[in-house]
């Protein structure tokens, strides 16, 4: 049998990554690993300067993104899974590298660095969508940006990624998704591996042309099952948050989510910006597939969702108290949630039956057990009584 062909790269990364953790101390404890070269940057002269000098280097503020990224800054856009960040971070940086307005809001176009580390595959197709959703061919930013397709510890690839950038031109932004996928320790709640991971993200806006870095994070472990707006800060806890500049969130409600900031914000105010989720298919090797991507949409029209939202919620409800027992085609029928068109025209929508009833089950309206099956919940029937 043939041995497996061995990526001597990734046999590199992983033999370094091995002597690392090898290295623990006898009694235990926490390994941080060192960027190679360290100690060979340890000063052997004087490091302070007079308060004229450190004032003359003061750089004026640059924009990337009108009000919400600014160059040579650290921000995280926590969100938990399934609710957009990688769509939302997407629309920036192709907005970026197409020198295109995000959400209306003015951008300098330039070079962007993508570090994707999660599912490569699924990453590539958000990305064509996205860029399909923006108008934007391969041809308008294929020379803008570049990617480092690979999960692993930015610790043992941060020197060759500064190497790499020195022949990409000025960056304006490093995009990086996640940060897990590029944790350099064991336990990334552990405070000094949170730091440390901190401190190797923030190098990154240092590279040619100082760029804004935004990094995809998900939220705390402590969240647990009660997520809400709030438990939106990254993992980490003080010792990660304390590092970065801005902690940008995105919260999902339905096809809609809010993109706004919380806890911890360095630079002016801005307003939530509303986003919606769309259905989109993209051709692959001769097939249709299908993805999703994020668009900026008005305050009118994400009201104009939650009024949607709220009626289908509504009828759900009169269904439910007119029919406790009923089936899910009997409650699309009695919604009125059939299919419109084609072949399987007037068949009920039951998948939109089962999202409402999430829905209605968050909020704490309708619960579901092995006896009852579907029901309305005290709360529920209050709510179902001004129904008619």
């Amino acid at each position: 049998m043939m041995a497996d062909i061995i990526d001597p790269v990734e046999e590199g990364i992983r033999r370094a990554q091995a002597e690392a953790f090898q290295a623990v101390p006898a009694g235990g404890g926490k390994v941080v690993p060192m960027r190679g070269g360290s100690l060979a940057n340890v000063p052997t002269g004087p490091v302070c300067v007079g308060l004229r000098a450190f004032l003359a280097e003061t750089d004026p503020p640059v924009w990337l993104i009108g009000g919400i990224l600014q160059s040579n800054y650290l921000y995280a856009l926590t969100a938990p899974t399934n609710h957009g960040k990688t769509a939302v971070s997407l629309v920036m940086a192709v907005c970026v590298a197409a020198g295109l307005p995000f959400a209306e809001r003015p951008v300098l176009q330039g070079n962007v660095l993508i570090l994707c580390g999660e599912n490569q595959d699924g990453f590539r197709l958000r990305l064509m969508a996205t860029m399909e959703s923006l108008g934007v061919s391969l041809a308008d930013i294929g020379e803008r940006i570049w990617v480092l397709p690979q999960s692993v510890g930015l610790a043992f690839v941060l020197e060759q990624v500064k190497t790499d950038a020195a022949g990409m031109g000025e960056l304006a932004m490093v995009l990086v998704d996640t940060s897990v996928s590029f944790f350099s320790g064991d336990n990334e709640n552990d405070n000094q591996q949170a730091y440390g991971h901190a401190r190797d993200l923030r190098e990154l806006t240092m590279l040619p042309g100082k760029p804004a870095v935004l990094v995809n994070c998900h939220p705390s472990a402590s969240a647990g099952k009660d997520m809400s707006r709030d438990s939106c800060v990254p993992r980490g806890g003080s010792a990660f948050l304390n590092e970065i500049d801005t902690n940008l969130t995105v919260w999902a409600e339905g096809e809609n989510a809010e993109f706004h900031w919380m806890r911890k914000k360095r630079g002016p105010d801005f307003s939530p910006i509303q986003f919606e989720y769309k259905a989109i298919y993209v051709e692959q090797h001769g097939q249709q597939v299908p993805t999703v991507v994020a668009e900026p949409i008005s305050e009118e029209r994400e009201r104009a969702m939650r009024n949607k939202r709220k009626e289908d919620e509504d009828r759900m409800l009169f269904a439910l108290k007119t029919n406790p027992n009923g089936t899910f085609a009997e409650w699309a029928h009695e919604c009125g949630w059939t299919v419109q068109q084609g072949r399987h025209e007037g068949a009920p929508l039951k998948v939109k039956v089962g999202r409402v009833l999430e829905r209605l089950k968050s909020g704490q309206f309708v619960a579901r057990d092995a006896r009852n099956g579907w029901h309305l919940t005290a709360k529920g029937k209050k709510e179902a009584e001004g129904i008619y």
